[in-house]
């Protein structure tokens, strides 16, 4: 009987897991847990709770766009929209169709193409400024520290299209055309249609020209909402500069933590080994759950000068702190979110 994947997972993040702890001398780890005071460790979680603050501050402003809502609203959506992703930066950078459809339950009479764009923007100022902290992080890399040849040309064309993309992202926002993408999705969509495995959107759409107005309409909806906004420059300035203040925080709360466990490591050993772990958590196919991230965590922290004991005691409550925010405080956002629509319907009927 051949094991299953779920299981493979599962023993290889036990065996991540043992590493982690096995790393840690356990005759510093009592010496670090006295120099991590509560006030530090209440720092760190006070930092990692306003940066959501911040990112959901970032976002209402470009909801505002379509209509007022909330800030409170706002932040609900956004912590339950991330109750399913334990990966920081896809977080911040990839998906969101969760909030979107959330925010499409909150505004009126907007589709949910519109609603997608307000994310989109909101992830195009976030894949900006991280492709900047990458690009910085990688010139450290090739400058001071001495890796093999191929890994340096790997990571330099690596950073190069991550910057390019974050560039043409800004560049294309007074060039987007949705008549150009449509008349390049057209000849493609009855195929799509037609496509066995693609039952499901037959059974949803009685019509072939039926699906290809839904899809031309959105398509068409959404370009025209993410070039409004984009093109506005106040609105955009603010993103940005929001990009950068959420960011810092997250930054900040590991420099709290790693120099409360009694290592004093420099802002720019911090901005590289943190958006090294976030870049290879992101584009590496890192099975989720306790051991993996952690694992990497620790190395790259060492990389970079830190203790291994005290890297691989912040790699945990790094990952603690983050998963008591996107699972404890997102599921109670979910519960509250489903509470307030029955009080909605019920004043409905």
């Amino acid at each position: 009987m051949k094991p299953k994947l779920g299981d493979t997972i599962l023993a290889l993040r036990i065996i991540a897991a043992v590493i982690v702890l096995w790393l840690i001398s356990w005759d510093e780890l009592e010496q670090i847990i006295r120099l991590l005071s509560p006030g530090c460790v209440a720092l760190a979680v006070s930092l990692e709770f306003s940066a959501f603050l911040i990112w959901a501050l970032k976002w209402k402003f470009l909801v505002a766009k379509l209509e007022k809502v909330t800030f409170t609203t706002i932040f609900l959506g956004l912590m339950a929209g991330n109750f399913f992703s334990t990966n920081e930066i896809r977080a911040r950078t990839l998906g969101g169709f969760g909030r979107a459809r959330f925010l499409q339950r909150v505004v009126h009479n907007r589709a949910f193409a519109e609603c997608y764009a307000t994310i989109a923007v909101d992830q195009t100022g976030n894949n900006f400024i991280f492709s900047l902290l990458v690009i910085f992080s990688m010139l450290n890399v090739f400058l001071f520290l001495n890796i093999p040849w191929w890994l340096s040309i790997i990571m330099e064309v690596v950073a190069l299209i991550i910057f390019l993309l974050a560039l043409a992202a800004f560049i294309s926002r007074r060039k987007i055309n949705e008549t150009a993408v449509v008349r390049f999705l057209r000849p493609k969509l009855q195929r799509i249609y037609d496509f066995s495995i693609f039952k499901f959107i037959r059974d949803r759409f009685d019509t072939y020209i039926t699906f290809e107005d839904t899809i031309v309409s959105s398509i068409a909806k959404f370009a025209k909402t993410y070039k409004e906004i984009l093109t506005d420059r106040g609105v955009l300035t603010r993103d940005i500069g929001l990009s950068v203040v959420m960011y810092a925080l997250i930054y900040a709360k590991d420099g709290v933590l790693i120099r409360g466990a009694g290592y004093d490591i420099s802002v720019p050993h911090l901005i590289v080994a943190l958006s090294i772990i976030f870049w290879v958590n992101s584009v590496v196919p890192v099975p989720k759950g306790l051991g993996f991230k952690e694992l990497v965590m620790t190395g790259v922290y060492t990389m970079v000068g830190v203790p291994i004991t005290v890297a691989a005691i912040v790699a945990l409550m790094h990952r603690a702190i983050y998963l008591f925010f996107v699972v404890v405080v997102a599921y109670l956002a979910v519960v509250l979110l489903r509470i307030s629509n029955r009080g909605s319907n019920r004043c409905s009927d």
